[in-house]
């Protein structure tokens, strides 16, 4: 659900990448709820003109982006939001105010998954307690508070993403002795560092997991057990990933863009009305057809869900064919989807 591996060739890295603008809200109505007592998305909405910011993620971000540029050539529009991941132990570890004005040049917000670990397995050393609460990582933590001040310019930070059901994590609840209140005692404990320095700029995004086919009932307690509160949180995260029947992440079936979003959805509105961003989102090729998946998502299910705001799309193949260049059919869908109007807005978070 995260990745740092090797990608296709530049052109589709270019054209598997769409970005645009994103408003005040969206039009959509009320959820209904089903027999089971979980909320399902509204039967009919719409999207004004430019009101969704589309992002995108590639491995080479930001150090190559020759894909944004080829991009917007094509599309006649930049990106509004190039993603990457920074590890606090590895890749994209040191704080760089060339990445964020490379990106910037190119007319897009940088969204920055903030990981606190080495990339490799569920370290102890980098539990909540021995890499945050215990001050490990006060220097590092204020370098990059340092620097994303003095740039100033708009900065999505998704830290310590999946922080639940996720035993690779070593920041995650459940590994190496991580509690739900040690989450929120180190986001807290982030914030206050950033609070030290001018960072209004920076808009944090808190982003849990989803739970598979688990009821909205117990997605939402278990968001509410991690959500640091309205005051430290300006964004809400969550991935739409449609699996097929070949990967089992706790619902091994063909699922339109509506049913993997509904429920966690609901749960995570109900928590909060802070904006949701989309930091994930992909579909296989097996088990359905991937184009009319993709058309269907950003064309008639997105409004649907009015707190949606920026959907970035997690364009590469890792645990499956993620990306749109994965056939043809996907690619020109990805490309005639993400061409309507309700993406053709400069955005700011």
């Amino acid at each position: 659900m995260h990745a740092h591996v090797a990608v296709a060739t530049r052109f589709l890295l270019a054209l598997g990448a769409a970005v645009l603008a994103c408003g005040p809200g969206l039009a959509g109505g009320p959820a209904t709820v089903s027999a089971t007592g979980d909320a399902q998305p509204p039967q009919s909405a719409s999207i004004g003109p430019g009101q969704v910011a589309l992002g995108v993620y590639q491995t080479v971000f930001p150090t190559d982006l020759s894909a944004a540029r080829d991009f917007a050539q094509h599309t006649g529009h930049p990106l509004s939001i190039i993603h990457w991941y920074a590890l606090w132990g590895g890749w994209k570890s040191q704080f760089s105010a060339d990445d964020l004005a490379s990106v910037s040049a190119q007319g897009s917000i940088p969204m920055i998954t903030w990981e606190p670990w080495t990339g490799t397995g569920p370290d102890p050393a980098w539990s909540l307690r021995a890499a945050i609460l215990s001050g490990a990582h006060d220097a590092y933590i204020d370098d990059w508070a340092r620097g994303l001040a003095a740039y100033g310019g708009p900065v999505l930070l998704r830290f310590a993403h999946e922080m639940h059901q996720q035993p690779h994590y070593p920041w995650a609840v459940g590994v190496n002795g991580n509690t739900a209140a040690d989450y929120v005692a180190a986001w807290k404990y982030v914030r206050a560092i950033f609070a030290r320095y001018p960072t209004s700029n920076v808009k944090w995004v808190w982003s849990p997991q989803m739970l598979g086919d688990a009821s909205e009932a117990v997605h939402e307690a278990r968001y509410r057990s991690l959500y640091p509160g309205d005051d430290l949180v300006d964004w809400l995260g969550l991935d739409v990933y449609n699996t097929g029947p070949r990967l089992d992440w706790g619902t091994p079936r063909w699922r339109s863009f509506s049913e993997v979003l509904a429920t966690p959805y609901a749960a995570i509105t109900a928590v909060s009305s802070k904006p949701v961003v989309l930091a994930e989102v992909g579909s296989s090729e097996t088990g359905g057809s991937k184009a009319d998946w993709i058309v269907s998502a950003l064309n008639t299910e997105l409004p649907l869900f009015p707190s949606v705001q920026a959907l970035v799309w997690f364009d590469i193949a890792k645990e499956d064919a993620w990306n749109v260049s994965s056939s043809p059919a996907a690619f020109a869908a990805w490309i005639s989807a993400a061409s309507q109007p309700a993406f053709t807005r400069d955005w700011a978070p």
